[in-house]
């Protein structure tokens, strides 16, 4: 990562501005490739040719401002750049989708943290990312997954979830997941807890929203915050529906087999 350099487009119709922000690159080392836009049709050229890591804009530009700039970076972090004074200005700008705003001044002090802000920037935009990515494989997995907080509440189901147990998302959020498990009373052949013959691996009943068994096998993982005190717990049901009916048939004719057997013997 050390030898990474950044894409940079500054977008900045002041020509001593730019020069400054140039020597501070050079000055400080910093690992960006850097293309600068004096006006709003100009960034809108190097947006549409080239991908870039972090936009950085000033605020007044001459055919326009940054937020005309906001639509075009689409998925790329934008720090949006004004002057002193126009604090009220930088805020609706992170509202509108900036990532992060800094305050110009008259001395630009303010290029001083420059690389703290497009570190910041583009870590976001990687955590984000990944957090796409995970949400994007789990909303899409076969298997059902639910996260329950630490009072056992349900706070996520995926897709698969939904389609398995037969609850709605607005159904399921909130509730207890004490209602995904048969009852206490259940008899010897709906038991939460059982085992099938051919392995050794624990698995449960389950109970759909229609009251219609579910037999799974469980995974679970718990979730931990950055202090490392546990805050929710996942977990994954896969249906074994076939694979108890296959074990039920094979025992049934094991059960055939053998009283045959003993019929044979006893003549």
């Amino acid at each position: 990562m050390e030898n990474t350099k950044y894409k940079i487009l500054l977008i900045e119709d002041n020509k001593i501005d730019q020069l400054a922000f140039k020597r501070l690159v050079e000055d400080d080392k910093l690992p960006y490739d850097c293309a600068i836009a004096g006006s709003v049709a100009q960034a809108k050229l190097a947006i549409a040719a080239e991908k870039f890591d972090v936009i950085i804009s000033d605020y007044s530009l001459g055919d326009g401002t940054a937020f005309d700039i906001f639509p075009l970076g689409k998925d790329t972090p934008v720090i949006f750049v004004t002057g002193i004074g126009d604090e009220e200005i930088a805020v609706r700008a992170y509202k509108a989708g900036a990532c992060d705003y800094l305050i110009k001044d008259l001395d630009r002090n303010y290029l001083k943290t420059v690389h703290i802000t497009v570190e910041n920037a583009i870590h976001h935009k990687r955590t984000e990312d990944r957090l796409r990515l995970l949400s994007a494989a789990i909303m899409n997995t076969e298997d059902a997954v639910y996260i329950t907080d630490i009072e056992n509440k349900i706070i996520f189901v995926n897709k698969a979830f939904c389609k398995a147990y037969g609850y709605s998302e607005d159904e399921v959020l909130g509730q207890d997941s004490q209602i995904l498990w048969m009852n206490k009373n259940s008899t010897s052949n709906t038991r939460c807890v059982f085992q099938t013959s051919s392995s050794s691996q624990i698995k449960f009943y389950h109970r759909r929203k229609d009251g219609s068994i579910l037999p799974v096998s469980l995974s679970r993982a718990i979730i931990k915050d950055a202090a490392g005190k546990n805050i929710a717990v996942a977990s994954i049901a896969h249906d074994i529906t076939e694979q108890v009916l296959l074990e039920e048939q094979l025992t049934d004719l094991n059960k055939k087999i053998q009283k045959q057997e003993q019929e044979i013997i006893s003549r």
